[in-house]
């Protein structure tokens, strides 16, 4: 967990059901109904799995976790919100802090203990996590607490001392999907060729531009508008290798290729002969103070921390973190769900 601090509001469980641990841990009595709902498990995509807007299901275990703060049975449940590839594919499921967690609980008629005081309306009335700061509550050695810094601070010592858990750091980096069927973006620099296979489009024909294309042709339609008649003249060039018939890569690349790096850029921005002034950068860089929300954690800053160690080993530069201090500017939340 994130979260060792709302430990006395664990009121359940949560495996996914695609996680190895799920099949140990199921009993024979609920067996044929885990694997009934593993298969309708299967059929859904990701994005449908972390979707707020869909009903929360799942199937009991049949077992129990046992609280390590207060020795509380927790019934252990499969449901397909969590993921099997974050972190263990297990959960601690805190209710009243946790809107999907609240959720599921409501659903299934499981308790919500809140442990965390925000001043705002109890969930088990207002069907609503309180997901902020506050003083804690219900938490033996935590209450009277007054952030979230001293309850982590606090509760990893207790778990350190009882030797039933220790504090770690982990990075949530999945394997990046960098190409995408989008006209915008940049075109990946590949030629396809049915004699040489991928050949990479020589450096004196570099960058390659994207073509003049405008309005329906713009459009997506389960493939790359680069890959559509409009594009033909475009995409049909020489193989660089044998000189026969080939094509140009009609993908292009996730526009956080663009956002890795592109401060760099900024410290020389009308270089027409690299993509950035190896000594401009040196003089310039780090970023000072980055601005963002708290959502660029999962993915932005872990790229952009990615490309700045990469040109490092390289020699392009002499630090290994691109931003010097971070400041989160928060979310708009309504009805518990943040705005964009």
């Amino acid at each position: 967990t994130t979260r060792p601090d709302t430990l006395y509001g664990a009121t359940f469980f949560v495996v996914a059901p695609d996680a190895d641990l799920a099949a140990e841990l199921v009993d024979e009595e609920h067996r044929e109904a885990f694997e009934a709902y593993l298969e309708q498990t299967k059929s859904a995509s990701e994005i449908e799995r972390q979707s707020t807007e869909r009903p929360k299901t799942g199937v009991f275990t049949g077992r129990y976790a046992i609280n390590p703060v207060n020795g509380a049975q927790l019934p252990i449940w499969v449901a397909d919100y969590v993921l099997a590839d974050y972190g263990t594919g297990a959960i601690m499921a805190v209710p009243a802090h946790d809107q999907r967690d609240l959720e599921f609980a409501q659903t299934f008629g499981i308790p919500v203990q809140v442990v965390i005081d925000t001043g705002e309306a109890d969930p088990n009335v207002s069907g609503v996590a309180t997901a902020g700061d506050g003083t804690y509550v219900n938490s033996a050695i935590l209450d009277g607490l007054p952030d979230k810094a001293s309850g982590i601070a606090a509760m990893n010592a207790k778990l350190e001392a009882d030797g039933t858990g220790r504090a770690t750091v982990t990075y949530r980096l999945r394997d990046w999907l960098l190409s995408r069927q989008r006209f915008w973006g940049c075109p990946i620099p590949i030629i396809h060729c049915p004699d040489c296979g991928e050949v990479p489009v020589p450096e004196d024909q570099l960058p390659v531009t994207l073509p003049e294309m405008r309005g329906a042709d713009l459009a997506p339609k389960g493939t790359s508008p680069l890959a559509s008649e409009a594009a033909r003249a475009w995409r049909e060039v020489s193989c660089p290798s044998c000189g026969g018939p080939a094509e140009r890569d009609t993908d292009t690349m996730d526009t956080f290729v663009d956002s890795s790096w592109y401060y760099f850029r900024y410290c020389s921005p009308n270089d027409e002969n690299a993509a950035f002034d190896v000594e401009a950068t040196k003089r310039w860089a780090p970023v000072d103070q980055y601005v963002g929300g708290i959502e660029h954690a999962i993915l932005h800053l872990l790229y952009s921390r990615f490309f700045t160690k990469v040109l490092f080993d390289a020699g392009l530069i002499d630090f290994t973190e691109p931003f010097t201090k971070l400041m989160n500017q928060g979310q708009v939340t309504n009805g518990g769900k943040a705005m964009s």
